[in-house]
């Protein structure tokens, strides 16, 4: 009797345990989004939204220094010496405070949320590609791709974005990644062409 004591609850908080790891249908899992070493603790903000700061951002592939301000409103400035930091720079920058709502918007102009959160946005994706938004985004892309300066803040811009993406490990992912159990995709100019 001592046994089945110990063991049916035992039982009972592996089971817990799994179901709160696991998707039950559209629910994500919730153990994730509360785990206080990668749930949503993590994406409390550190600096107050009333101070400046400056900082020199030091990611692979700018060419010379960038300088970033932040405002009493939290708002970037952004100090380059060249072009190509500046569109790296800001990619990273707006990626940082914006991933997810540039992602999502990608998806939903390319006709894949359903990918997302199911069955629920089969209708809209339908309708995005009937539209033919990929298809104005590719003849986009080829447009920007025939002028070089385009080109490179295009590429550039990317590669900010990418370097943000690296940056993050799953403690770090925005709420919205924990909210709907997925990571980013690699960024590509054709993203930001949708």
């Amino acid at each position: 009797m001592k046994l089945i004591n110990k063991i049916i609850p035992m039982l009972i908080a592996l089971g817990f345990t799994y179901l709160l790891h696991n998707s039950l249908g559209t629910v994500p899992p919730i153990g994730k989004l509360l785990s206080p070493f990668h749930g949503f603790w993590q994406n409390a903000e550190s600096r107050s939204s009333l101070e400046t700061t400056e900082e020199v951002l030091n990611i692979d592939g700018l060419e010379d220094q960038v300088q970033v301000f932040y405002d009493e409103m939290g708002i970037p400035h952004v100090f380059a010496k060249n072009d190509h930091d500046l569109y790296m720079a800001q990619g990273y920058l707006t990626a940082k405070d914006r991933l997810w709502q540039m992602e999502f918007q990608t998806y939903f102009a390319g006709g894949r949320i359903a990918e997302l959160v199911g069955e629920k946005g089969i209708e809209s994706d339908k309708f995005q590609r009937r539209m033919g938004s990929v298809y104005g985004a590719e003849q986009s892309l080829i447009g920007m791709g025939e002028d070089e300066k385009s080109k490179t803040a295009l590429n550039a811009y990317s590669d900010g974005i990418n370097a943000y993406i690296q940056s993050l490990s799953e403690r770090k992912l925005p709420l919205e990644y924990k909210l709907l159990n997925y990571q980013p995709e690699p960024w590509t100019p054709m993203k930001s062409a949708l």
